[in-house]
């Protein structure tokens, strides 16, 4: 299953909870309210973070270092090893030269995979990036803060970002990419990845005198406002001065305070190891003026409901779109995510023991999937059972809404689960939580299933976002047939009446007369002192479940010997369930016997009707299907002769 990671440093008084566009899925911690509904990203008392040009905690508001809790020196030393989690990301990107850099020509209005990337060595200075970071929160907003947003509260998706430089030698240019696909470095050279509707840039820049600027563009391929189509510009914020917060202003249909930026006017400290410039004359962890940028924007309002799951911060050579890019500091930003959960419903289970010695269970499981990221719609959920396969299937038997928004895709509903590797898609749009239910059939008692689940964070992006989960021993327990198990015996003389008892049946009916032939005999009797009869008697051992086959084990009587060596027993004996053909078994045998309670027969030969003969059984088995041990007896049947026979 999907783990989600909060940060240490998160607050009690924020709560951070899936996105759902639309609907309300904050939680509150324990004893406290939820906070008021925020209204700007910056200098409102309900936003999460504070943006104030350094990266100290100084309030009741996330900043970088209550976020990430790092130690001095930062406590990776790979500085290729990022720290991701469920929206955030930290990279380190400090050394010269710089194995990840920008080569040849690049600039932001290229596909991505025809961005070139190697070891550089970075002038001047101010290009060459030391550390990136970025947070993402989900914030309740009031109905109606927006046109088109609910009239209800409802989460927005707001992401702040950052970054730390090795100089300020000029005017700052940087950029910050949140992409909805999966960016990597290629092997030859290139980067790996596309770019989808949505993809979003914020550009900032910081000049020593004039214009200081922060502008969000959208990726839309073609027919945008910037970067010659490929850009549309959502939001613009200006400022002659280089103190405080920049955001932008009211514009294109968007409110103000959107989209913000800030810089260290002044020397600040780096929570975080850190070394400048040795021109710059500052002592250890320390930032010189303007190397630290931090900013952030509200993507629900300015971009819409997206899902990003890559962060990459660049420097670049000017302000304009097009110009060339410099270094760059690329991680995981795994604001998408998807949870899978699978269990079975208890006193679900059924058998099939129309061939005893193959029961095929069937039980119905529960598979709950939800839109577990910070933010942004999931596409295109497809759901596999990686255990239905080898005599295993599962059916869907329906798609049900739990929360938030979906758009499932009810035609899924009769799918059978039966070939390794396959799924099914069962919703097209994810922004909440689904339920499919499942009819499993398998020889296995319980059956562990397993789901697996994939979507994709944008029309037309791989199928990358992930999780599977098998149930547990004890899910899977409360869905493991209970089967009985038992044997008995029961045992009469052969001239019984059929009254005989020690069987849980009672009577056999089968024995409700006397046997036509009295066979109960006394032999060829000798003088006194002695005469040997002949006793014979029937054995029966039953089956006593009525759901499984009994293997006997052990039957044996004390003056019969083992009965499973008789002539003509099968060899296992095994019973098939109670009431069905073959439940049973009997032998029929007789022994010489010596009489009850004496040392020597009876005296009188012509008289030996006073005689009793006695023998008693005993039995083990165990269950065909759940090995369960059972046992039976002693029953004894004591017989006499009958009738007197003279010399």
């Amino acid at each position: 299953m999907a783990t989600r990671r909060f940060l240490p440093g998160f607050r009690p008084g924020w709560m951070t909870a899936a996105l759902t566009f639309g609907i309300t899925a904050v939680v509150a911690s324990a004893g406290l309210m939820a906070p008021l509904p925020a209204t700007a990203i910056h200098d409102d008392a309900n936003t999460p973070f504070e943006l104030d040009g350094d990266a100290q905690d100084n309030s009741t508001l996330d900043d970088w270092d209550s976020v990430f809790q790092l130690s001095t020196p930062y406590p990776f030393p790979d500085r290729d090893t990022p720290v991701t989690g469920a929206g955030e990301t930290f990279v380190i990107d400090s050394t010269d030269p710089d194995p990840t850099a920008f080569v040849q020509s690049n600039k932001d209005t290229d596909a991505i995979s025809g961005w070139s990337w190697g070891t550089k060595g970075l002038s001047p200075p101010k290009d060459d990036i030391t550390n990136a970071y970025a947070k993402a929160y989900a914030v309740q907003f009031p109905g109606n803060d927006v046109a088109g947003h609910p009239s209800t509260p409802h989460d927005h998706l707001i992401i702040y970002f950052g970054a730390d430089r090795f100089a300020d030698d000029g005017d700052s240019a940087m950029g910050f990419w949140f992409f909805r696909n999966t960016v990597g470095l290629g092997a030859n050279g290139k980067f790996s990845g596309t770019h989808a509707v949505g993809d979003t840039l914020i550009q900032v820049d910081y000049r020593g005198t004039g214009s200081n600027e922060i502008e969000v563009f959208k990726w839309v391929g073609t027919g945008g406002n910037a970067g010659g189509g490929k850009l549309q510009r959502l939001a613009l914020g200006s400022s002659n001065s280089a103190a405080g917060v920049i955001c932008n202003a009211a514009g294109n249909g968007y409110p103000e305070d959107k989209a913000c930026i800030t810089t260290n006017t002044v020397q600040k400290p780096s929570p975080w190891d850190y070394t400048a410039k040795s021109s710059d004359n500052v002592g250890s962890d320390i930032w010189p003026a303007r190397v630290f940028q931090e900013g952030g924007f509200d993507v629900t309002t300015l971009v819409g409901n997206v899902c990003f799951s890559g962060f990459m911060a660049e420097t670049r050579s000017s302000h304009t779109e097009t110009a060339s890019l410099k270094d760059f500091a690329l991680g995981d930003f795994n604001v998408c995510g998807i949870n899978v959960e699978k269990t079975c419903v208890a006193d679900s289970q059924s058998v099939d023991t129309s061939d005893p010695g193959n029961p095929i269970f069937t039980t119905t499981h529960k598979v709950q999937i939800s839109n577990s990221g910070i933010g942004g719609s999931l596409y295109d959920v497809a759901l596999a059972d990686p255990s239905a396969v080898s005599g295993n299937t599962c059916t869907i038997t329906g798609i049900a809404l739990n929360s938030g928004t979906a758009t499932v895709d009810n035609t899924a509903v009769g799918f059978k689960f039966d070939v390794a590797n396959e799924s099914r898609a069962v919703a097209s749009v994810l922004n909440g939580v689904i339920t499919v239910d499942m009819d499993c059939t398998s020889g296995s008692n319980p059956f562990q299933n397993t789901a697996s689940v994939k979507a994709r964070s944008a029309p037309g992006a791989a199928q990358d976002v992930t999780d599977s989960d098998q149930e547990s021993t004890t899910e899977a327990g409360v869905c493991e047939f209970d089967f009985d198990s038992g044997i008995a015996l029961r045992k009469w003389c052969q001239d019984d009446d059929g009254l005989a008892t020690g069987h849980p049946m009672g009577p056999n009916p089968a024995f409700s007369t006397p046997d036509p032939e009295n066979t109960l005999n006394l032999g060829v009797f000798l003088k006194p002192p002695s005469y040997v009869p002949t006793v014979c008697v029937d054995v029966e051992i039953s089956n006593t479940s009525a759901n499984q086959r009994m293997v006997i084990d052990s039957w044996s009587d004390d003056k019969l010997g083992n009965l499973l060596s008789q002539s003509g027993v099968p060899s296992p004996l095994v019973l098939n369930p109670m009431n069905t053909t073959g439940d049973s078994y009997i032998v029929s045998t007789c022994y010489t016997g010596i009489p009850d309670q004496a040392a020597t027969p009876p005296t009188n030969p012509v008289d030996p009707t006073n005689a009793t003969y006695t023998d008693t059984v005993n039995a083990t088995a165990h269950g065909q299907i759940d090995n369960a041990n059972e046992s039976a007896g002693p029953v004894s049947a004591t017989c006499k002769l009958c009738p007197p026979h003279a010399d």
